[in-house]
C-alpha cells in the first residue's frame, strides 16, 4: 500500500468515526477492509473521500439495524412521486425535481429562511424525507420556527392549542414521526459533512433523503482574497444533487446597488457567483417594505415568489409571523 493510500484512507477514518460516534481504529478497520476489496471509490480525492464515507457510513447503519431487529424492515411509507410546494399554482416556479438545484435569494429580513423551512415541513408532512441545514437559525429556535408553522402558536408566549398535557399526547408524536431532519452546521462544517449527517440519519428511520434545504451558501463557502468562494460551493452543491438524487433549495442573501430603493429590483447582477450557472431555477422573495421599518411602522406581510429563470411566473403570498409561515395571498 502506498503512502499516499494510506493518508486517504485515514482521512476517511477521521471522518467516519464522527459521524459513527466510533473509535478512530474501529473505523479504520472498516476503511481497510473496504479497500481491500476494492469496494473504495476511485481516484480517492475530496469527491471520491466523501463517496466513500457515505458508503461506509450507510453499510455501518444498516448493519446494525439488522443486528438490533428481529423482523424484517419496514417497507418505507408511500409518498408522492416528487417533492411539492406547499402552495397551489406555485409548481410552475420550480420542480423540486431529483438532481436539480433550486435557489432562493431575498433582500434582508424578507423571510427566505422561513419559507424555506415551509418548503421542508410541508413535504415531511406529506411523508418525504426532507433535511434542513442551516448555518442561520439556532436549533432551539428552528425547534420553535416549526411548532409555529405547523401548529399556529408562538411556543415561547403561547399556550399550545388545547393545553400543553393534549398538545404533548397528540401533536408532539405527529411531529416526530415525521421525516424532518434538522442539523446545524457549526462554523467549519463542509456541505458533504452536513449531508452525510443527513443521510446517515435517514437510514437510521429507515427513510430515503429526497429534499435538501441549505441555509445558506454564504455559510460553506471559504473566504478567498476576492471574498466569499461562493462558486465553488454552487458547484458542490449540484454535483451532490446529482450523485444522491436530490432535490436541492439553496438560500442566499443578496442586495441591489442600492438597498434602501424598494423600486430597484433584484435581479440576476446581483446573485452570488457561481448562483445563476449552478441552478435549474432562481427564485427571488420579495417582501416590499422590510427595508424602510421603523418603530411604530405597519409590519409588511404581502410578498411575491417569483422565478428569476422564468419571468412572469409567480406567487402571490402573505406572511403570518406570529405563525412564522407563508399562506396563498
Amino acid at each position: 500500500m502506498t503512502s499516499r493510500n494510506t493518508t486517504h484512507q485515514q482521512r476517511i477514518a477521521k471522518s467516519l468515526s464522527a459521524i459513527l460516534g466510533c473509535g478512530h481504529q474501529e473505523a479504520l478497520r472498516r476503511v481497510r477492509e473496504a479497500a481491500a476489496a476494492d469496494r473504495l471509490p476511485s481516484p480517492l480525492n475530496a469527491q471520491g473521500r466523501a463517496a466513500a464515507v457515505g458508503l461506509l457510513a450507510r453499510e455501518a447503519t444498516m448493519a446494525t439495524e439488522n443486528r438490533t431487529t428481529t423482523t424484517s424492515p419496514l417497507p418505507e411509507p408511500r409518498t408522492p412521486a416528487r417533492c411539492v410546494w406547499p402552495w397551489s399554482g406555485a409548481s410552475g416556479l420550480a420542480p423540486l425535481a431529483p438532481g436539480t438545484v433550486t435557489s432562493l435569494v431575498s433582500l434582508p429580513t424578507a423571510g427566505r429562511s422561513t419559507l424555506a423551512l415551509n418548503v421542508a415541513l410541508h413535504n415531511a408532512m406529506e411523508g418525504i424525507c426532507a433535511l434542513f441545514t442551516s448555518g442561520e437559525i439556532t436549533s432551539r429556535s428552528l425547534g420553535q420556527k416549526i411548532l409555529a408553522a405547523r401548529y399556529g402558536f408562538d411556543a415561547r408566549s403561547q399556550e399550545p392549542p388545547g393545553g400543553r398535557e393534549a398538545f404533548k399526547a397528540t401533536a408532539l408524536p405527529e411531529l416526530n414521526a415525521a421525516p424532518l431532519l434538522r442539523h446545524g452546521a457549526r462554523v467549519g462544517t463542509s456541505a458533504p459533512d452536513s449531508l452525510r449527517a443527513g443521510l446517515v440519519a435517514a437510514a437510521r428511520k429507515n427513510r430515503t433523503l429526497r429534499l435538501w434545504i441549505v441555509d445558506s451558501v454564504w455559510h460553506f463557502s471559504d473566504f478567498t482574497d476576492e471574498g466569499r468562494d461562493t462558486a465553488s460551493t454552487m458547484a458542490e452543491l449540484r454535483t451532490l444533487a446529482r450523485e444522491h438524487d436530490l432535490a436541492v433549495l439553496v438560500t442566499s442573501q443578496v442586495l441591489t446597488t442600492d438597498p434602501q430603493d424598494p423600486d430597484e429590483p433584484v435581479t440576476a447582477a446581483h446573485l452570488p457567483d457561481g448562483m445563476a450557472s449552478h441552478s435549474d431555477r432562481v427564485l427571488v422573495l420579495d417582501r416590499p417594505g422590510t427595508e424602510r421599518l421603523r418603530r411604530g411602522d405597519t409590519y409588511p406581510t404581502a410578498a411575491t415568489l417569483r422565478s428569476l429563470s422564468r419571468p412572469g411566473f409567480e406567487v402571490e403570498l402573505e406572511l403570518e409571523p406570529e405563525h412564522c409561515r407563508f399562506v396563498l395571498a
